[in-house]
């Protein structure tokens, strides 16, 4: 099941990345990146994901497995002096 979640993560960040590379030079009226891929990804997830509120894509990449649900330990506290 990880490979499918590597795969939706590379897949998702790549296609994201370069729609807003192409909002971003659109902006600035220069020559967007190369836009051409997948009907899928460009034509349906872009799109839906830029309307989606934050809190379900929040809860939508806490579902999948991957780095990004790391969970990093509370520090300790400090103990005495410094020196």
């Amino acid at each position: 099941m990880t490979w499918l979640a590597t795969w939706l993560r590379t897949n998702s960040q790549k296609y994201l990345l370069r729609d807003s590379q192409a909002l971003i030079a659109r902006k600035y009226g220069i020559a967007p990146p190369d836009t051409h891929g997948s009907l899928f990804w460009t034509k349906v997830f872009v799109p839906i994901y830029r309307v989606l509120p934050w809190g379900l894509r929040a809860r939508a990449m806490a579902a999948m497995p991957g780095s990004h649900r790391q969970r990093w330990s509370k520090p300790t506290a400090p103990k005495g002096a410094a020196i």
